[in-house]
């Protein structure tokens, strides 16, 4: 093995050989269930604690490895750079320069700084972020080995300044973490895979019992399901920001990918099964089954919601989730609510005894559910505030 080089030895011991500050942001209201799922991983500390807008969390580098690689509902996860207080652009020039960026980010970084104020006398974002790209890179190129650099994406920097108080974090994740990496088709109005995701969680569905999605759309659904009942980490398919990073470990990275293989389940026969009345987009859902080999999970037909019996696909009763048409994709208020009102008549017919997970898009439906003893939960799809309905029809 070769001797460690100076620069390798400063990341070992300022990055890799110390614990390091976390941030996991998540949709409003999935906080809870994000910090179970955390605590669930093999974490190398259990220190964390549901603050505003996520979850903070202490534990070495490769634990955000392992978060952005199995967390199904996170959105981001950053990691804490610095914190000082500034009052003024000569002050905050002197900070920013005295961070040493080299360990961090790659001499070829491509930049992006978001940053957000309040009560600070540093409230023009704009001209701080400008601060912080001017700072960033003379110390990149002073101090950032030039051999061996990589051509990295871009990397995100994060700067939260609160009462002159600044956090700066960069982050981890790249692509916000509902992209898996699956699809490359899309549906109208779809669901994030973290909503869905949170939805199974709250509908109680269980990799032991068969689920319809049966107005699959795009399918997020059924695909969420098929990577739980398969056991395939969130991130499988992905990259991510840190993968760029001069601190990247490689081998410890195909060591816990190794670790999550090993465990991967195959299924003796379907227990997914998602339907759409559009040929087309069950075309490209069943080629994205094919193409990451799903098929021995989840099952792709073509047939209308009003049509499918449960009967024909399954013997046994498990979870329906459904996320009906509307807005863009229904058009007029009426319209919508009269689908509704047959959507929850088959319901009744069709699914007795199945546990329901519902998406109600507006309350002036919940007269029209004629289910007794369902849950209600509040999500945000999109920016809007929405209804869950679960418990058994």
């Amino acid at each position: 093995m070769a001797p460690l080089t100076s620069f390798e030895k400063r990341i070992k011991r300022h990055i890799i050989g110390r614990g390091q500050e976390f941030f996991i942001v998540t949709a409003p209201g999935l906080e809870q269930l994000c910090y179970d799922e955390l605590l669930q991983l093999p974490l190398s500390s259990q220190k964390a604690a549901i603050v505003e807008g996520g979850i903070e969390f202490t534990g070495r580098l490769h634990d955000c490895y392992l978060a952005n690689l199995h967390l199904r509902l996170a959105n981001r996860i950053i990691m804490r750079v610095a914190r000082f207080k500034s009052s003024n652009f000569q002050r905050l020039g002197k900070k920013i320069s005295g961070i040493p960026w080299e360990l961090y980010l790659p001499r070829t970084s491509t930049l992006k700084v978001h940053v957000t104020s309040r009560h600070s006398r540093l409230y023009h974002k704009g001209a701080v972020a400008e601060c912080f790209m001017e700072k960033i890179a003379p110390r990149l190129a002073a101090y950032a080995p030039e051999a061996g650099s990589i051509d990295a994406a871009g990397q995100q920097i994060f700067v939260r300044i609160v009462d002159d108080h600044f956090i700066v974090s960069l982050d981890s994740s790249g692509e916000l973490l509902h992209k898996r990496g699956l699809k490359s088709h899309r549906a109208a109005a779809p669901l994030r895979e973290t909503i869905a995701a949170a939805i199974l969680k709250i509908a109680g569905f269980t990799e032991n019992e068969p689920l319809i999605d049966p107005m699959c759309g795009s399918g997020t659904f059924s695909l969420e399901a098929a990577l739980l009942v398969k056991h395939i980490p969130a991130g499988w398919f992905r990259s991510f920001a840190f993968m760029d990073w001069p601190s990247f470990l490689p081998e410890r990275w195909h060591y816990m990918r190794r670790q999550s293989e090993a465990i991967f389940a195959e299924k003796t026969e379907p227990q997914i099964f998602a339907s759409d009345r559009d040929g087309a987009v069950c075309v490209e859902l069943k080629a994205c089954v094919d193409r990451y080999h799903l098929t021995d999970a989840a099952q792709v037909m073509c047939q209308d919601f009003f049509k499918l019996e449960p009967a024909d696909v399954t013997k046994r009763t498990g979870l329906v989730v459904l996320n009906p048409p509307y807005g863009m994709r229904i058009g007029e208020r009426e319209a919508a609510a009269g689908l509704f009102t047959e959507l929850c008549g088959k319901l009744q017919r069709s699914y007795a005894g199945w546990k329901l997970a519902l998406l109600v898009p507006d309350v002036s439906l919940l007269d029209r559910t004629p289910f007794d003893g369902l849950a209600t939960h509040h999500l945000f799809h999109g920016g809007l505030k929405v209804l869950l309905l679960t418990g058994r029809i």
